[in-house]
């Protein structure tokens, strides 16, 4: 009797140490997920400003050449950036933007969990 009691228990602290492992993997498998989530994004964010930075500077000189200017076609351009900006302040300061995100972040949360199930 008192070696399938021990028996009960041993399992039971298998099935425990093996639940923890499993729970651990889980964490560790969505830490990475989320972690080259964040650096693909990263990425692109640079390319995109790169990207950006060029264009900006090509429609900066474009300007300058029909406004036959060394420098209005950069204040222009720097100018639209100054709108953006305020555009983006005002977003944030009425904590629309952040409402967004947050909506989007938990939509792709979902997403994953829906498709981590079904797996």
């Amino acid at each position: 009797m008192a070696s399938s009691a021990r028996k009960v228990i041993d399992n039971i602290v298998e099935f425990i140490e093996v639940k923890t492992e499993q729970i651990k993997l889980r964490i560790i498998a969505r830490v990475a997920r989320m972690l080259s989530g964040v650096l693909a994004l990263s990425v692109a964010a640079l390319l995109s400003f790169f990207f950006l930075f060029f264009l900006s500077f090509a429609f900066a000189e474009m300007i300058n050449v029909a406004l036959e200017s060394t420098y209005y076609g950069f204040l222009i351009i720097a100018g639209v950036y100054l709108l953006v900006i305020i555009m983006v302040f005002a977003l944030v300061k009425s904590r629309k933007l952040q409402k967004c995100i947050e909506k989007l972040i938990v939509k792709l949360e979902e997403a994953k969990y829906e498709q981590e199930r079904k797996h």
